[in-house]
């Protein structure tokens, strides 16, 4: 029990320590494993398609696309919805000038008390509408006339 004997062990131990273990070829392993999928992720992906949603016969994909804009600029904008929709573009909405006509298509009300209320102005026949606002989404069944 003297203080060389006591030294003597503590050596021993640190030795033991420095040696490694199978622990170490874990953190090694997996950190490697890490940084390969970083490098496939950043450098491997695919381009995005070149071609646009063709918004005359799909109106939802411009709806839920237009709301999303709206959500945006809310967000940036300090939880204010815009007067119009072309208030949106460029900012907000990625649309070009000659394509703000697509934007005729949708019904937008700013209400005080909801915030917006969003839609296809004219749905198809025997669709239901959708209605989307901060709230959610609301479904109407369409009108149906005569019985």
């Amino acid at each position: 029990t003297s203080i060389v004997d006591k030294r003597g062990k503590l050596t021993e131990k640190k030795a033991k320590k420095k040696k490694g273990g199978p622990f170490q070829y874990f953190v090694i392993i997996s950190s490697v494993l890490i940084l390969v999928m970083w490098g496939v992720i950043i450098f491997g992906g695919q381009p995005a398609p070149k071609g646009t949603a063709d918004f005359a016969k799909k109106g939802r994909v411009l709806l839920f696309m237009v709301d999303g804009a709206i959500k945006r600029y809310a967000h940036y904008e300090g939880d204010k919805y815009p007067e119009k929709l072309s208030n949106l573009v460029p900012k907000y909405l990625s649309l070009r000038k000659d394509e703000l006509f697509h934007l005729e298509k949708l019904s937008y009300q700013k209400d005080p008390k909801t915030g917006y209320r969003l839609s296809v102005a004219n749905p198809k026949a025997g669709e239901m509408n959708v209605i989307l606002s901060p709230k959610g989404i609301e479904y109407t069944r369409p009108s149906s006339g005569g019985a």
